[in-house]
């Protein structure tokens, strides 16, 4: 990837623009980190060195107008964001940030913490010296998380959210005035301030790290769960599963009031309707009547590890069994699936033979 952004180096040289590598992905070179995920600022048109990339790179382009930023995929997997370097001013707390452009040393400073706010200037000859304007590079030395204002968090309150997750990744240890603002925050509810987008977007982050039992710690220590859902709770099982979809839906299963909180993240349609479906057989207990979707498979297998092997396979009766048996069709035949998909769901038959044996007694009994 540096290679790459060496030769991007010569575009930017002939669009009279300064290039720079910042944030998260100077952090991790500095901590000998591999890291997919590139962020670029530009003093000059990130644009059209972002479609310069594209067309370099083989990349695909998504741009977002709101900030003037740029995403490539490129086919690797990893991802390069082009961003015009800027100044940020909030309206009100909480409230997304209105930008103009700046130099990079302005851009520095609007940034979340110091071991964020770090640059190096990329040219035709590699890379620069670090730029490290507030003492990021001491601090991961040190392993203290520092915030960069005082108003950081309340301009921001996601903030909160990616220091549990920077403190949990890295082993860092919260700096003291940076734990008296998450207080502060916390305590004016200032979290509860941010749209569900971006709480579910702060989640699915945490819930997409690694090993994110210790930050989900942290957020409950600091009064976060609460914006997450009054309900929210992180079971320790969860940890133990890979997609953070199937960690979602963990801590779905064991909330009260599981479904709503589902809803209220406005996820993909066909991954909340996986998650919901998981969650109704759970509380019913029974079996369903057609295939399930594989997340909600893969939910409750993870969740209720003590089923039987067939309590998520798809009902073995139906309508048609109970007409061959000679019952006119009426209510008798939704009463009698529902009878059938709960005994499914506890393992009292295993194959259809069973099954039907299992509909002819009960069917003898009325």
């Amino acid at each position: 990837m540096k290679r790459r952004l060496i030769f991007l180096a010569e575009e930017a040289r002939r669009q009279r623009a300064a290039l720079y590598a910042v944030g998260g992905c100077v952090r991790d070179w500095l901590l000998g980190r591999r890291t997919f995920d590139i962020d670029l600022a530009v003093e000059g048109d990130s644009q059209a060195l972002a479609r310069a990339a594209a067309r370099l790179w083989g990349a695909s382009l998504e741009v977002f107008d709101r900030f003037g930023t740029v995403c490539l995929r490129l086919s690797d997997g990893s991802r390069v964001d082009f961003a015009r370097a800027r100044a940020e001013t909030y309206e009100r707390p909480a409230a997304l940030p209105r930008v103009q452009p700046a130099s990079i040393h302005e851009d520095l400073r609007r940034r979340d913490f110091t071991l964020n706010a770090m640059a190096r200037r990329i040219t035709t000859d590699g890379l620069g010296d670090v730029l490290d304007p507030f003492g990021g590079r001491a601090d991961l030395k040190a392993k203290l998380l520092r915030v960069l204002h005082p108003k950081s968090f309340e301009d921001d309150p996601t903030r909160i959210f990616r220091a549990a997750r920077y403190a949990a990744r890295f082993g860092l240890r919260v700096e003291e005035e940076t734990a008296r603002l998450i207080e502060d925050a916390v305590r004016k509810d200032t979290p509860g301030l941010l749209s569900r987008e971006r709480i579910r977007q702060e989640l699915l982050r945490t819930l997409e790290e690694d090993e994110p039992g210790p930050a989900m710690g942290l957020l409950k220590e600091w009064g976060l769960a609460k914006a997450i859902h009054p309900c929210f709770q992180w079971p320790k099982n969860a940890g133990q599963e890979k997609d953070p979809l199937v960690r979602l839906g963990l801590c779905a299963l064991w909330m009260e009031r599981g479904a709503e909180f589902v809803r209220s993240l406005k996820l993909d349609r066909a991954v909340s309707q996986a998650l919901i479906q998981a969650l109704g057989h759970a509380q019913e207990e029974r079996s369903p009547v057609n295939p399930l979707p594989e997340l909600a498979l893969r939910i409750l297998k993870a969740g209720l590890d003590r089923l039987p092997k067939t309590a998520l396979e798809s009902l073995m009766v139906n309508g048609e069994d109970i007409k061959k048996l000679g019952r006119k069709p009426g209510k008798e035949y939704s009463l009698l699936l529902g009878e059938a998909a709960s005994a499914q769901w506890r393992g009292e038959f295993s194959t259809r033979a069973q099954a039907l044996r299992w509909l002819k007694g009960k069917l003898a009994c009325r």
